[in-house]
């Protein structure tokens, strides 16, 4: 299925009866023709659970393949790095006025967040203390 399809049958979803706020389509089936599965970031207001299997299923119906998704209804617990990069690289499928309030709060928490990262060298400080202990040397 072509990326036009896919964004087609995916956007012919109902997504707001499903309980969704926000839905970010990402991932492989944005670069390849025949993906194995459809990756969406979703925002919901209400059980998480019943959303994702809702949405999975709806997925399967419309466009014929799995759906990978990760869904979210606190913005303040969010995978930062999954939401930064679906946004980066992806297509917003459906937006509701919930939805948009959700996401400039959870852009705004994770921007602080990658920004504090960057600040105390998070990463580099993490790669350090397990190639030490790696290399045997104590903590």
């Amino acid at each position: 299925m072509s990326l036009d399809r896919l964004v087609k049958a995916l956007g012919q979803i109902k997504w707001g009866e499903l309980g969704a706020c926000l839905v970010v389509l990402h991932g492989s089936a944005l670069r390849r023709a025949n993906p194995r599965d459809v990756d969406l970031f979703i925002f919901v207001k209400g059980d998480e659970e019943e959303a994702a299997l809702r949405a999975m299923e709806a997925v399967e119906a419309a466009a014929g393949i799995e759906a990978d998704v990760y869904v979210a209804s606190d913005v303040g617990n969010v995978n930062c790095f999954l939401l930064l990069e679906a946004l980066r690289s992806g297509v917003i499928l459906y937006k509701g006025s919930e939805g948009v309030d959700m996401l400039v709060k959870a852009v705004g928490i994770c921007n602080d967040f990658m920004i504090s990262r960057r600040k105390v060298k998070y990463t580099e400080t993490l790669v350090e203390r397990a190639l030490g202990r790696v290399a045997g040397e104590a903590p």
